[in-house]
């Protein structure tokens, strides 16, 4: 059974990832370094099809282990 994807929401947070990458004007991810390091946490069925969000960019860039915690501590409650 397929599932469908919501492009707009961000893997880890849930919330709106802003993405604009469509657009004319790009999208503000362009003008960001993104590490490799938090898009490799993105889950498989997610990878190229939903953006992470500024705001999870920004904790991960942080307090990488703080972030990884957090994720950690939301999939196991789902």
């Amino acid at each position: 059974m397929s599932q469908n994807i919501n492009t707009s929401v961000c893997p880890f947070c849930q919330k709106d990832n802003q993405c604009a990458v469509e657009s004319d004007i790009g999208c503000w991810c362009s003008k960001i370094k993104v590490p490799v390091e938090l898009t490799a946490l993105v889950p498989i069925k997610l990878k190229k099809k939903a953006c992470i969000c500024s705001a999870c960019v920004a904790h991960f860039n942080l307090d990488p282990e703080k972030f990884l915690n957090q994720i950690s501590m939301s999939a196991a409650q789902q």
